[in-house]
């Protein structure tokens, strides 16, 4: 299964993640701009035949998709693309780059990226022991 998607997939994955699934309608009318009917219908069909990151079943006339991936597994495979194209494989250089582009940080981000970053620390530390 290739979960490596464009843009304009994520796009479409990112509307069926919200609804749980929906047909081509569903996704078309909960898009943040307009696309074409065919055009979605197109490429929902190429993610379930080619990349097989949805399931389609016909429920009357239409067809009804459901993600087959979860968000946080194209996520994960996102950024390990960009650790390793990007950034040579340098974690640091990922996460500093990221870091350094967002300059509307909410205290509560910066909290969840201490408590990561303590929880990262105390792994690397119990396994040091082990």
């Amino acid at each position: 299964m290739d979960q490596r998607l464009t843009r304009y997939e994520l796009e479409l994955m990112n509307v069926l993640w919200k609804l749980g699934e929906g047909t081509v309608q569903d996704v078309c009318d909960n898009l943040e701009r307009d696309l074409a009917y065919t055009t979605v219908m197109t490429t929902l069909s190429l993610l379930e035949r080619k990349k097989g990151v949805l399931k389609r079943d016909k429920v009357g006339r239409a067809f009804v998709y459901r993600p087959l991936v979860s968000r946080e597994e194209v996520q994960t495979n996102v950024v390990e693309d960009l650790r390793d194209v990007l950034f040579d494989q340098g974690v640091s250089s990922l996460v500093l780059n990221l870091l350094s582009s967002d300059e509307s940080m909410s205290r509560a981000d910066i909290n969840a990226i201490r408590a990561a970053l303590k929880d990262v620390e105390q792994k690397n530390s119990s396994k040091r022991q082990s």
